[in-house]
């Protein structure tokens, strides 16, 4: 364990724990976010993450493994008095090992809502879509979570073929399977780790939204379509069209007011083709990477942030992209690097000075862009001999 501190000891009320993920693909953009806000961010990494040479970073506290980054949380959460105004999870791992725990008095303290089964199941897990979707009404497609091969193939009867199969937990389209037929469910059985998650298939272009929230209200959301997609369909988005959608707002306040998540957090959904209705596919209890292009969206995070914490919200007007405006935006450095594997030309277009889009390159923090440079280009140096 190591710390790097600043000169200046401030509050806990003025201090906040950033937990990131084990790569520069989220947390990475929410320390300036968080810096502009007002407020000193700590950060609690693993050895030898870049991120820990961000020059927004106060405090660096640093674990050899994640059980004991997760034991270390843990710990700092069951303590009456905090540290931290608030403690920011984005390791999706952590946040699940935080809400299998169940102890009031970590959950009091992180995410107060959890301690309500029903929004802990939804938090933790896609087997908790179809509980949440008789209680809260939410627009879900029929989901069931299925052991067996016939628990699927039952399943289809009811909701209709094709359908979606993907495990109870993970992000990124990892796992995701379509089966068109209950043929095709047989032969890819194989392929599958039960439990699995079944879900009703939706016609329609794909998107994510990400939010900000606090008691119930959201305070700044952006959605975009995903245009690019690493990995097949259902792999991880590395580009998206980001536009003013006020037909989801009765949808992102739905979603804010049930699950009473406090911070950031955001849901993939579908627009379904026939009937432009939007599903919730899947719900995200921790920060995703959308929220970064807020600042080329016109949706200044850094002020909804300073009025969740400081308790300011409630004359506070949620902040969203002005409908009728669009911007492509291109993720750093998955989207590049994806151009070069897959060989699009066109797409490494969107690359090149001059290009219309937007790309989230970390130039504005120098010590972690030299930090990741470095240990990539040893990485390809050990590959090499």
């Amino acid at each position: 364990m190591s710390f790097r501190r600043n000169r200046q000891i401030l509050s806990p009320s003025a201090r906040i724990l950033l937990v990131p993920e084990d790569s520069l693909y989220i947390a990475f953009r929410l320390l300036p976010i968080l810096h502009r806000a007002g407020f000193a961010v700590d950060i609690l990494c693993l050895e030898g993450d870049p991120v820990a040479h961000s020059r927004y970073a106060a405090t660096v506290i640093q674990q050899r493994t994640v059980d004991d980054q997760s034991d270390y949380l843990a710990a700092m959460l069951k303590r009456p008095q905090q540290p931290w105004r608030s403690v920011i999870v984005v390791n999706e791992l952590l946040v699940r090992r935080l809400l299998a725990a169940n102890d009031p008095a970590l959950l009091e303290r992180w995410q107060p809502a959890a301690r309500d089964s029903l929004v802990r199941e939804f938090y933790s897990s896609k087997s908790g879509l179809e509980p949440a979707r008789q209680a809260w009404h939410l627009p879900i497609p029929f989901s069931q979570t299925c052991s067996t091969l016939d628990e699927i193939l039952n399943f289809g009867a009811g909701a209709g073929w094709p359908l979606i199969v993907k495990p109870p937990v993970g992000s990124g389209g990892d796992g995701v399977i379509k089966f068109s037929s209950p043929q095709a469910a047989a032969a890819g059985v194989a392929k599958l780790c039960f439990p699995v998650v079944a879900q009703q298939f939706i016609h329609g272009r794909s998107g994510t939204t990400e939010m900000l929230c606090s008691a119930g209200r959201p305070l700044a959301w952006l959605a975009s379509h995903v245009t690019k997609t690493d990995c097949g369909q259902f792999g991880p988005s590395t580009a998206r069209l980001f536009a003013g959608l006020p037909r989801m707002q009765p949808l992102v306040e739905e979603v804010a007011r049930h699950t009473r998540f406090d911070g950031f957090c955001g849901f993939d959904w579908v627009e379904e083709k026939n009937t432009g209705k939007y599903y919730l596919v899947e719900f995200h209890p921790r920060a995703s990477q959308g929220f970064r292009y807020g600042r080329f969206c016109g949706v200044d995070f850094s002020q909804a942030v300073g009025a969740w914490l400081r308790g300011n919200t409630q004359n506070f007007a949620p902040l969203t992209q002005l409908p009728g405006t669009s911007v492509a935006a291109h993720a750093f450095t998955s989207d590049f690097f994806r151009c070069l594997r897959q060989r699009d030309w066109h797409g490494l277009k969107a690359w090149l000075p001059g290009s219309s889009a937007c790309h989230d390159v970390f130039w504005d923090d120098t010590p972690l862009f030299t930090a990741w440079a470095m240990q990539r280009c040893w990485r390809l140096f050990k590959k090499c001999f």
